[in-house]
């Protein structure tokens, strides 16, 4: 036995030496891609960035300060950035990159409370790391990188099958899908699958993580009515606009403008990765009962996104995708423990799928500002009473650029009829390039999830 166990020590100490090794290597990549999205400027990308930076001054969500539903888990965080940032620009671009760049510790601290080995937390946390949208979820000023965040924090925190009995950490996880909720309300049947997944395993989590949700997000609906006593009539006129104008949805009139197939497509890998995510969720799923409370929630809340976004969300918006990209590297590995070799190779085929799909779009030698900083610059330098139509940034263009008109073509017939009685140039500024005519400008996206602004000079009526 002694000469037995002289080659098994050995193995252990060589693979310990390699997880260091991989620890360290993953660390440096991890600082290197901080101070990347530290140094790009904080810029306003859309307007609902717009809308997040007013909120930070005067909430008020009938005046779009921010719009519905208010996230007030989101505004109360970058608030309290306020003091140290300046502004509310650099404190809304310093809150979304921090917790973008929370998202792969908190992947590879879910896994390590449920395994017994030290791989797969370092695979989550590397497959988080080299998720494509990571960078959108930074830069783009937005609150879709903040419940997934507190979502993975609620994991981490749930205790394990055989300490259900112990009451905080579940209320403890409650109060942190509390608090992902009051980030983004629109999550929530990410949220929902969640809490339903870990009470299948272990439904003695019911009552303590029911009462920390509560503990959340009663008062903040509390503080919500305070601000905007017509909370609950806004928001029965924005989910309609949005379900049936401009949200781009199924239910919009003529149905949607494209399909999730052909966004993923566009997404280099993109279908690949996804489908390879689906698969992962299904294994997962014959076996939830024997997983740990965490790694169920976290195949639940992926199905159940999954279900939410081809069905309410619109096709437009890559971000939407953020959740399954972050909880599928988690499923992935769970998945991965349970069939080694198979799962092995999984993990592999993930990792490669990321890093063409995030290589392929990253362009180092464009503009470090965002498509539509860039195009406000450009529709700036221009003779004043140019007319713009355009359905990306309406809201912001009309702020920044007050001498131009600028119209929403969500409303066709009003921009068409506005561009045609322009007194200076008239353009069309648009995600989707116009068959058979040339742009006058095009702005790149920098990295997935963001898109391409084409520029485009419209004729006037001889």
């Amino acid at each position: 036995m002694t000469f037995g166990a002289v080659p098994e020590a050995g193995r252990k100490t060589r693979a310990d030496a390699a997880l260091v090794a991989g620890w360290l290597v993953a660390a440096v990549i991890y600082c290197a891609a901080a101070v990347w999205l530290f140094a790009h400027p904080a810029s306003l990308s859309s307007d609902d960035a717009l809308f997040f930076t007013r909120g930070l001054t005067r909430f008020s969500i009938l005046d779009f300060s921010p719009q519905f539903p208010g996230y007030p888990g989101f505004i109360a965080m970058g608030r309290l950035l306020l003091p140290v940032s300046g502004s509310p620009l650099a404190a809304l671009g310093l809150l979304t990159t921090l917790l973008a760049l929370s998202l792969p510790p908190l992947a590879g601290l879910v896994v390590a409370r449920n395994s017994d080995e030290g791989w797969p937390a370092l695979a989550a946390f590397v497959l988080t790391l080299a998720m494509p949208l990571l960078p959108d979820l930074a830069l783009s000023l937005l609150s879709d990188g903040a419940p997934i965040a507190f979502l993975l924090l609620g994991l981490t925190l749930l205790p394990q099958r055989g300490d259900a009995a112990r009451k905080w950490p579940a209320f403890l996880a409650g109060v942190a899908l509390g608090w992902a909720a009051a980030c983004r309300p629109s999550d929530a049947a990410l949220l929902a699958g969640a809490a339903a997944g870990a009470l299948v395993v272990e439904p003695r989590l019911f009552w303590p993580a029911l009462a920390g949700g509560l503990a959340v997000v009663l008062p903040t609906l509390g503080v919500m009515l305070g601000f905007e006593p017509l909370y609950f009539a806004e928001g029965m006129r924005f989910t309609a606009g949005h379900a049936l104008i401009w949200g781009n949805t199924p239910f919009s009139a003529g149905g949607p403008n494209g399909s999730w197939l052909e966004t993923l497509a566009g997404l280099p890998g993109g279908l690949a990765l996804v489908l390879l995510l689906a698969v992962a969720t299904l294994v997962s799923l014959s076996k939830l009962r024997r997983d740990p409370p965490a790694m169920a929630a976290a195949t639940v809340a992926l199905l159940a996104h999954g279900i939410w976004i081809v069905a309410f969300q619109n096709p437009d918006s890559l971000r939407h995708l953020a959740p399954l990209l972050v909880l599928g590297p988690v499923v992935v590995v769970g998945v991965a423990g349970t069939l080694p070799r198979i799962g092995m190779a999984a993990v592999g085929l993930c990792f490669a799928i990321e890093l063409w799909s995030g290589f392929s779009l990253l362009d180092l030698s464009i503009d470090a500002r965002p498509p539509l900083a860039a195009a406000q610059q450009w529709l700036g330098s221009q003779p004043a009473g140019a007319a713009i139509a355009t359905n990306e940034g309406v809201f912001l263009l009309r702020a920044v650029l007050p001498s131009s008109r600028v119209y929403d073509m969500h409303y066709p017939e009003d921009a068409r009829l506005g561009l045609g009685l322009a007194a200076g140039p008239a353009y069309r500024l648009t995600s989707t390039p116009l068959v058979g005519q040339s742009p006058l400008a095009t702005f790149k996206g920098r990295f997935a999830g963001e898109p391409t602004l084409w520029l485009y000079r419209v004729p006037k009526a001889g």
